[in-house]
């Protein structure tokens, strides 16, 4: 381990993974059973803010990045995460719009 990081960050991030997860599984999930191109956005772009998270940790406590660079990794990825549900919400609006 690279520092000692509170405990209460370790459960915030523990909570993040799981909940991140469950998101990622359920739009998952309901874009097979939908066959809905804008849920299939949806789980890839939370999907990728997980894992980004996920990574970012391993990378700092246990390959022995340095935390700066952990952090700016995280926030990339959350980054391109958040780019790919808004791109989802996006094509869902237009869809929306071409359907009425």
């Amino acid at each position: 381990m690279t520092g000692e990081i509170p405990l209460v960050v370790v459960a915030f991030k523990t909570v993040t993974l799981v909940l991140g997860g469950l998101i990622t599984y359920f739009a998952a999930k309901a874009a097979l059973k939908s066959r809905s191109r804008e849920l299939a956005y949806l789980a890839i772009g939370f999907g990728t803010v997980t894992s980004g998270s996920l990574l970012a940790g391993v990378a700092d406590q246990l390959l022995g990045l340095d935390a700066r660079a952990a952090l700016a990794f995280e926030n990339a990825v959350t980054m391109v995460g958040f780019a790919v549900v808004a791109y989802s919400l996006y094509v869902a609006s237009q869809s929306s719009l071409v359907g009425r």
